[in-house]
């Protein structure tokens, strides 16, 4: 009797949500902050800013913001 085919893996779900974006003003530049919900604490995080599990902010913009691991794979986070 055949084997069936495999099932499709299903990808995990991602380990943070995106909350909210806010804005300041330095020197007269617009400087973003990400608020993510990382593995149910709230992260206030800036581009270059460190999350949970090696995963860093690559760049916050006023609609989202990208996010990398440890593998160099990217992944964007957008306002719902």
């Amino acid at each position: 009797m055949p084997m069936a085919p495999p099932m499709p893996m299903t990808p995990p779900a991602s380990l943070f949500k995106l909350s909210g974006i806010a804005s300041s003003l330095q020197d007269g530049t617009t400087v973003w902050t990400a608020i993510i919900n990382d593995h149910g604490s709230l992260a206030f995080v800036k581009e270059g800013e460190p999350l949970s599990n090696g995963y860093r902010v690559v760049r916050v913009e006023e609609t989202g913001v990208v996010i990398i691991d440890a593998a160099g794979i990217t992944q964007t986070l957008r306002l719902p």
